[in-house]
């Protein structure tokens, strides 16, 4: 069976998706007074929602279309990679009430900062397990395109791994949870390299993915073997 459209489609997605919602988070670190437009603030929130939930149906069709049924351990690393999306789509999605002005009541433990402070880091530690054990577990096709665009994206998450740390140092050293982009302006600043490295190591995956699958690369599932 070949490699269904819809995954093509989604990794094209997610690919437009990250560069948007880095484009304007970077920019808005190097020039906060854009941010004094409450349009812009609103825009931002909604290009990051769609960039969370892009990410998140790219898991789920990832698990469903490419995964061979014969590799367990994959498969349960993914859901660990799909529990953390889906985790993390909740710190965006509690601020739509703001851009569509009206209320809506979330679970206390979701709107405690401390949630928001550690469901990053995890997410990104899920997505490390996974990515490690992908790269053990490709087929010999598989390696010689994959390898070293799934090292790219292991060491681009372990730079996001590193910040989302810093984002939980200081929310335990001040009782405040703030994002990089919030913190004192010499952290904004000097962390916007390191996000740019990470941002550039993720996205050379996702398109090398994306040429991969373009390339015909026929799904490998228990039925076929």
């Amino acid at each position: 069976m070949g490699v269904d459209l819809y995954l093509r489609k989604m990794t094209l997605i997610v690919i437009i998706a990250i560069i948007a919602s880095f484009s304007i988070r970077t920019f808005g670190t190097v020039f906060p007074q854009i941010f004094k437009n409450i349009f812009i603030v609103k825009a931002t929130i909604l290009i990051n929602v769609l960039f969370i939930l892009s990410h998140l149906l790219f898991w789920l069709v990832f698990y469903r279309e490419y995964i061979s049924t014969t590799k367990v351990t994959l498969k349960k690393t993914c859901v660990l990679a799909i529990i953390g999306s889906f985790a993390v789509s909740f710190i965006y999605m509690k601020k739509l009430p703001f851009v569509f002005d009206t209320i809506l009541h979330f679970p206390l433990f979701i709107m405690n900062p401390f949630f928001d402070a550690v469901v990053p880091l995890m997410s990104s530690a899920f997505h490390l397990i996974f990515f490690v054990t992908f790269k053990k577990s490709l087929e010999l096709d598989e390696n010689t395109r994959l390898s070293k665009p799934i090292l790219s994206i292991i060491i681009g998450i372990s730079i996001y791994t590193f910040l989302h740390l810093l984002v939980l140092f200081n929310f335990l050293a001040t009782g405040r949870f703030e994002w990089l982009e919030h913190m004192p302006r010499i952290v904004a600043v000097s962390t916007v390299p390191l996000i740019i490295v990470a941002v550039f190591l993720i996205l050379s995956f996702y398109y090398r993915f994306y040429k991969f699958l373009d390339s015909g690369y026929k799904i490998e599932n228990e039925s076929a073997s």
